[in-house]
């Protein structure tokens, strides 16, 4: 049958015949399929964290080594038959046609990576709907404020700010040594300075009640892809509630979802209810808890932490924080669900990435085409000629430093080319 449509081709349509459009159409769709079917696989994620097979890399190399060959056997076939250089009889628009058919036959070999990503992301996001991903990110940001996240910073304290400033200003002009220039922010040593000279509060205000920077009341929920500012806000903001109202019930219903979830995607923890609550809400200042440690060594793969032998040791004794004895698996939790949560918030496909795709395509089909209807000297000699102009090209603009002077060039060597 194949042989039969190539027949019909060459008596009724010698230019698709000649460019093997319906072999390569055939090929590269069935390319696409089997690149969309390992991105599928790709895409398969592990709430459990072990050890998980990336063939990314080389699904590349192979498509890569893959497109090089059939474009080859193509070009073979495509060059032997040059009705341009034995003055075949061509109608007006018979250059275009077969330009436009070589353009879909390179557009077509080039994106099979864009079907493996979209393979990846199907399969991202086929593991929950947007609404229930949206439901478990806040459940998991939630729980980081009584886990390990992070604080807020402070307002600026405005007139310690202003004294530290200007008293730095007066002792540099009257040339004091440094050890003066300390005595005055000792001052301020219960306040955090920056290197800008600015300094925070130790304390933040929520609903006109003093809270430690220290304290929950400050801790900040985590961000996922999916939630955005106002829902971050928004989060934080029932948190920040139900400690205010010592509203103990949301709170327990709240860890107890959580830990759930982290049975339900068989993660490590030596944690219940009434122990987390215990050692972390300790009203009504939400200052004097426990940290609980993100992460088990034991349980995680080599992309989740970079350890060295003493890092458990180093971490509990961060900062001077009292980490506790108790663990869960948050960072794997939190690095699943963000998966999950980029593949619903970002396009299959960049706009950018559109355009590269077009463009290399474009490119790539007229360099194919410019030497069917040229002589392989000419073309050689144009070749050379473009590397070399480049070449001179990129020598001026870093000369000129000029981020623009390289487009002008190609600009005025295309208009001299037309005249």
């Amino acid at each position: 049958m194949f042989k039969n449509i190539q027949k019909k081709l060459l008596l009724e349509n010698p230019i698709i015949w000649n460019t093997k459009l319906v072999p390569m159409l055939l090929i590269g769709v069935l390319l696409h399929l089997i690149f969309f079917a390992l991105g599928y696989y790709e895409g398969t994620i592990d709430f459990t964290n072990q050890t998980k097979v990336d063939i990314e890399v080389s699904a590349i190399l192979f498509g890569i080594l893959l497109i090089i060959l059939i474009t080859i056997l193509w070009l073979v076939h495509y060059f032997k038959n040059n009705s341009l250089k034995t003055f075949y009889t061509k109608s007006k628009n018979s250059l275009f046609y077969e330009w436009l058919q070589v353009f879909i036959v390179c557009l077509l070999l080039i994106t099979f990576f864009v079907s493996f990503q979209i393979g990846e992301q199907l399969h991202h996001k086929s593991y929950y709907s947007k609404e229930e991903t949206i439901e478990r990110c806040k459940i998991i940001s939630q729980a980081d404020v009584f886990i390990d996240g992070y604080f807020k910073r402070t307002e600026i304290d405005s007139i310690a700010s202003n004294f530290i400033g200007n008293s730095t200003k007066n002792i540099a002009l009257s040339n004091q040594n440094q050890n003066n220039v300390e005595d005055v922010t000792e001052t301020y040593a219960e306040e955090t300075v920056d290197y800008s000279g600015f300094v925070y509060k130790d304390h933040v205000m929520f609903k006109n009640k003093k809270y430690d920077e220290n304290s929950l009341i400050n801790r900040q929920c985590f961000e996922f892809y999916m939630l955005d500012e106002a829902q971050d806000s928004l989060n934080n903001l029932e948190v920040k509630n139900w400690l205010f109202e010592d509203n103990q019930k949301e709170v327990k219903n709240l860890m107890n979802t959580y830990l759930s979830l982290i049975k339900e995607h068989q993660l490590a923890t030596n944690l219940n209810v009434e122990k987390w609550f215990k050692i972390t809400y300790n009203k009504p200042e939400f200052k004097d808890f426990l940290y609980i440690v993100p992460f088990l060594k034991e349980y995680e793969t080599e992309d989740s932490y970079s350890y060295n032998s003493n890092y458990s040791k180093s971490y509990i004794n961060h900062n001077n924080n009292k980490y506790s004895k108790y663990f869960v698996q948050q960072d794997v939790l939190k690095n699943k669900y963000q998966i999950v949560s980029k593949a619903h918030t970002n396009p299959f496909i960049e706009f950018e990435s559109v355009l590269a795709y077009l463009f290399a395509a474009l490119g790539f089909s007229l360099l194919l085409f410019s030497f069917r209807v040229t002589s392989s000297k000419s073309w050689l000699i144009a070749l050379v000629s473009f590397g070399v102009l480049n070449i001179i090209f990129g020598v001026i603009t870093a000369v000129l430093t000029s981020e623009m002077a390289y487009l002008y060039f190609v600009l005025f060597s295309i208009l001299g080319a037309i005249i």
